[in-house]
C-alpha cells in the first residue's frame, strides 16, 4: 500500500523542508566531538538553574503546572510587562511558530518572510497551505525592510523578522526596526523572532517588547527562547510576549501547555540569574571577534554576525568539502546557502576549528600552486 494516500491533500502537496531539524539524520553525537553546527550554548545554564533542575528531579510523578503561571510571571517581571497574560510559553519557540500556523493562517494567506532566514516559518507557512512570499536579503545579508514593505499585499496575514537573522547573524538596529513596525498596516501580523538578542554587542539594542510595553496596538508578537545563550536547548522552552488579547489566542492550540516540570524549574532561576546571562553573553563576544578574524586572516569572506554563529564563505574551497573535513577530524558545522556556518564554541573548540580551517586552506593553496 501507498500510505502516502492517506495523507491530507494539503500536506501531500508539501515541499520538502530546507530545515536541519527536519533531514533524516541523527543529531546524537559523541562527547568527544564538537558540535559547532546547531548554536548550541557550550557553557550551558545557570548553576542556579542547575540546582533547580536537582531538586525538581525529586518530583517527577507530579504534572507540571499546565500554564506555567511562575515562569510567564517571571519573564513578565524581567521585561517590564504587567502580568503573565502577555505572555504564553510552549515546548520551544519552533511550538510557538507552529502555533502561529494553526491559529491564524488560512490557506491563500502570505507570509513575507526574508530570504534566506529560519526555515521553521517557511514550513509552517507551507504546512498551512498559505503563501511564503520571499523577499531576498541585501548583498550584506541584511533584510531589506523596503522591499519587504513593498511585498505587503491585501493577501499578507504575517510578516516575519528574525533578529538578529538565522542563519546569516546580521542584525536589524533596533530603531529602524521599531519604526519599521510602526509603518506596517493593522492587518498585518507581525513577528519578530529574538532567540539570539542576548548575544548582541551594540549597546543601543532593546527587545520589540518595548513596544507591547507602550501598548501598540496593531498585531505584534515577539518570540524568546532558552536554546541560545541560556543553554537550555534539550528542555525545549519558548515564550512570546504580546497584548494579552493576542496572546489568549495562541492559547487555543494545545501546544502552548505541555512545558515539563524540570524546565519550568529551571526556567525560573535562569530569568533570575541575568548576571550569568551577561557572562556567557561576554565570553561569545570576545570568542566572535577571535572567531571572524581567524577566518579574514585566513583569506575568507566573513558576514557581520551578533550571534554566537557566523556565516562564511572559503576562498577556492568548495564548502561541502570544508564541512566533510572538519567531520572527518570530530569538528561539525553547518553548510547553508552554499557556505559554511559555524557555532561559537568554547576556546578550546574554537581553536581547533581555526587550526583545521588553517590546514584545509594551506592544502588548497599548495594544490593551486603545484
Amino acid at each position: 500500500m501507498d500510505y502516502k494516500t492517506l495523507l491530507r491533500d494539503s500536506i501531500k502537496a508539501l515541499p520538502e523542508s530546507k530545515r536541519a531539524a527536519r533531514q533524516p539524520v541523527s543529531s546524537y553525537t559523541t562527547p568527544d566531538v564538537f558540535r559547532l553546527n546547531y548554536n548550541e550554548s557550550p557553557f550551558g545554564p545557570s548553576p542556579k538553574a542547575m540546582d533547580a533542575l536537582y531538586e525538581a528531579c525529586k518530583r517527577p510523578n507530579i504534572y507540571p503546572d499546565w500554564f506555567s503561571v511562575d515562569l510567564k510571571s517571571e519573564f513578565a517581571k524581567l521585561h517590564g510587562l504587567p502580568d503573565m497574560m502577555h505572555v504564553c510559553s510552549a515546548t520551544g519557540s519552533s511550538s510557538i511558530i507552529n502555533i502561529l500556523g494553526e491559529v491564524f493562517l488560512n490557506p491563500g494567506d502570505e507570509v513575507v518572510l526574508g530570504d534566506p532566514s529560519y526555515e521553521a516559518f517557511r514550513d509552517v507557512t507551507n504546512v498551512a497551505g498559505a503563501s511564503p512570499v520571499m523577499v531576498p536579503l541585501d548583498s550584506d545579508m541584511n533584510y531589506d525592510l523596503e522591499a519587504m514593505a513593498a511585498a505587503v499585499t491585501p493577501k499578507t496575514k504575517m510578516m516575519v523578522i528574525c533578529n538578529p537573522n538565522n542563519p546569516t547573524g546580521t542584525f536589524v538596529d533596533s530603531k529602524k526596526l521599531e519604526d519599521f513596525i510602526k509603518k506596517l498596516p493593522e492587518t498585518v501580523l507581525v513577528v519578530v523572532d529574538e532567540a539570539y538578542l542576548e548575544f548582541v554587542e551594540r549597546p543601543e539594542t532593546y527587545s520589540m517588547i518595548k513596544l507591547i510595553k507602550e501598548g501598540h496596538k496593531k498585531p505584534l508578537l515577539v518570540l524568546k527562547t532558552f536554546s541560545k545563550a541560556y543553554g537550555m536547548a534539550g528542555l525545549r522552552i519558548g515564550m512570546a510576549a504580546g497584548l494579552p488579547e493576542l496572546i489568549s489566542l495562541l492559547a487555543k492550540s494545545g501546544a502552548a501547555w505541555n512545558i515539563n516540570i524540570l524546565g519550568q524549574k529551571m526556567a525560573v532561576e535562569a530569568l533570575k540569574d541575568q548576571e550569568y546571562l551577561a557572562k556567557v553573553a561576554k565570553l561569545n563576544a570576545i570568542e566572535r571577534k577571535k572567531v571572524s578574524q581567524g577566518l579574514k586572516d585566513l583569506g575568507c569572506t566573513v558576514y557581520e554576525s551578533q550571534t554566537n554563529f557566523i556565516l562564511f564563505k572559503a576562498p577556492e574551497v568548495e564548502n561541502t568539502e570544508i564541512y566533510s573535513t572538519l567531520a572527518q577530524n570530530k569538528v561539525l558545522i553547518g553548510c547553508p546557502l552554499g557556505m559554511n556556518r559555524v557555532s561559537l564554541g568554547t576556546a578550546e573548540m574554537n581553536d581547533k576549528f581555526l587550526a583545521i580551517m588553517s590546514e584545509i586552506l594551506d592544502k588548497s593553496c599548495k594544490k593551486k600552486l603545484a
